[in-house]
């Protein structure tokens, strides 16, 4: 990959699911990176874990929290000397009947997805805009692209994360400062898992809609990520990057020609 050995990124999120591949993946090719999140535990196990020509540096951070968010970035300028590229992985999820949402429960998700992932943005560009450019990579979902029914709050965040996205990539091009959204199909995190062990998700279902027939692992979005950071992206801004397996673009299965039982 080339560009990421010697990058300085700031990954949020990291303790856990993407976040935590991502930071350890770049790691491995030689990457310097802050990882950031709510849970002091985990990021410690995250850094203790990392291999590879790079390191791994937790700093607890909260991104709801603006003194936190200025805090967390005064600390990558310090410990790495300033930013190359940041992947906002910090997210929350929600899921129940729309009619039973309620404003705090749609602020709470809001203010971590959308809000808190563009608090960071906003403050990583300032550095970056100082130092002549870099890359930052936002995590949206496939829920940005359709409907999911008994996801409002969850799809509604990532939907305004692809518009803040291409939005960005716009206004600041010329100012040297990729933006990029990677959009993960199902993956096996922390939080599906959850929905899983209450009965909520079918994994079964998924799967079989899935044209190539499994859940992704965090792992399979490592490489997507770093491709998005890296030199070989220079001319790419205000991209979607969906790595779903072939879930967005198949409408669903109706005859045998669909693949899922092995026809052709």
């Amino acid at each position: 990959m080339t560009g990421i050995d010697g990058r300085r990124l700031l990954v949020t999120g990291g303790g856990s699911g993407l976040g935590r591949a991502i930071a350890l993946g770049a790691a491995a090719e030689g990457a310097r990176v802050v990882v950031a999140g709510r849970r002091a535990a985990l990021l410690a196990e995250v850094a203790a874990t990392a291999g590879g020509a790079g390191e791994v540096i937790p700093v607890e951070a909260d991104v709801t929290d603006p003194v936190q968010v200025g805090t967390l970035m005064r600390a990558c300028v310090d410990r790495l000397g300033g930013l190359d590229g940041v992947v906002n992985a910090a997210g929350v999820h929600s899921i129940g009947a729309s009619a039973d949402l309620d404003e705090g429960e749609l602020e709470r998700v809001l203010g971590v997805n959308l809000v808190g992932a563009f608090r960071v943005t906003r403050e990583a560009a300032r550095v970056m805009f100082d130092a002549g450019g870099g890359s930052i990579v936002e995590v949206a979902s496939l829920s940005g692209f359709g409907a999911f029914p008994g996801r409002l709050a969850y799809a509604v965040s990532k939907a305004a994360v692809v518009e803040m996205t291409r939005t960005l990539a716009a206004e600041w091009g010329r100012r040297g400062v990729r933006v990029n959204a990677l959009v993960p199909g199902f993956v096996r995190t922390p939080i599906q898992e959850s929905l899983i062990a209450r009965g909520v998700l079918d994994v079964e279902a998924l799967e079989a809609r899935t044209p190539l027939g499994r859940r992704a692992d965090p792992d399979d979005m490592v490489g997507p990520a770093l491709f998005l950071l890296s030199d070989d992206s220079r001319f790419v801004t205000g991209h979607c990057l969906v790595v779903d397996g072939g879930w967005l673009p198949f409408v669903g299965p109706v005859d045998r020609y669909a693949g899922l039982g092995g026809g052709g």
